[in-house]
């Protein structure tokens, strides 16, 4: 007879860790333990999932070892599964440094905020294109006409 902790689902005993595989207790990570979720919604390491995969009457299936539904393996193997994108944006939030906000402007020693760039960094533009002005096509000298389809009111 089981004791009730093992009988608790993975989530409420004590321990467990929800960025990691309930199977092989491994951490998820970016390469080989990559969370993949199942489409009864459970997650598992990528390895394990692999293991699971198995062929029944001409097709591969993966049975959930928590609810027992089974899922279609994709065409392209485990790795076509879905990740499950919370556990791995939690994951590469551990793994990337973090992002440094931009300082705000300082004063000078002067009492003055530098809010432009200065003269001199930018390279000069040469000569710009001109264009003439838009005119009517009866050269009245407005646009009644371009903007009421030709016609004036």
């Amino acid at each position: 007879m089981q004791d009730a902790a093992a009988r608790r689902p993975p989530s409420l005993r004590r321990g467990w860790d929800p960025a990691e595989c309930i199977i092989c207790y491994s951490a998820y990570d970016l390469s080989g333990h990559l969370p993949r979720r199942l489409y009864c919604g459970h997650t598992f390491c990528q390895a394990c999932v692999r293991r699971l995969d198995t062929p029944v009457h001409e097709q591969r299936w993966i049975p959930c070892p928590q609810c027992r539904q089974s899922t279609p393996t994709p065409r392209g193997g485990v790795a076509m599964l879905d990740l499950d994108l919370a556990a791995f944006l939690a994951i590469k939030a551990e793994r990337e440094p973090a992002r440094v906000e931009p300082w705000p402007p300082t004063p000078l020693k002067d009492g003055t905020t530098v809010t432009q760039q200065p003269a001199g960094l930018c390279p000069t533009l040469g000569p710009q294109p001109h264009f003439p002005p838009p005119r009517c096509c009866r050269d009245c000298g407005s646009l009644c006409c371009l903007s009421l389809g030709g016609r004036e009111v």
